[in-house]
């Protein structure tokens, strides 16, 4: 089971069984079990990884670990994202309703300038 702090140190930390990786960028990460997976690199984004493990005052792995975990993060919230668009098109299709492009515009920008506006209403678009 992983456990994600964030924190603002630049601090191997060892605790016990757990290894902890800290950084100024980075989400302090604990695992009890941890398994081995190799990576083949190119040498000069090897080099890149060290340099900017360096500047952040960790070790390369915590910077790779730290890269990964961001990468999935993004994979896994734009897979969101993708999902709540098919629902909403879904529901769309299946409703035959939508609100009126103009409409909506007219309000976004009534209320952006401060206005109060009445929020436009879905109407049917199947003709």
């Amino acid at each position: 089971m992983e456990h994600h702090d964030s924190t603002h140190t630049a601090t191997p930390v060892d605790k016990g069984s757990e290894r902890c990786y800290s950084g100024s960028t980075l989400t302090l990460i604990r695992s009890t079990a941890m398994s081995t997976t190799s990576l083949k690199l190119s040498e000069e984004l090897k080099q890149r990884a060290a340099n900017a493990a360096q500047e952040l005052g960790i070790s390369p792995h915590a910077f790779m670990v730290d890269a990964i975990r961001k990468a999935a993060e993004q994979a896994e919230q734009r897979a969101g994202f993708v999902a709540q668009a098919l629902a909403a098109r879904a529901e769309l299709l299946q409703s035959g309703e939508a609100i009126d492009q103009q409409a909506a515009h007219d309000y976004l920008r009534q209320r952006a300038a401060g206005g109060k506006a009445a929020a436009p209403g879905a109407s049917s678009w199947r003709k």
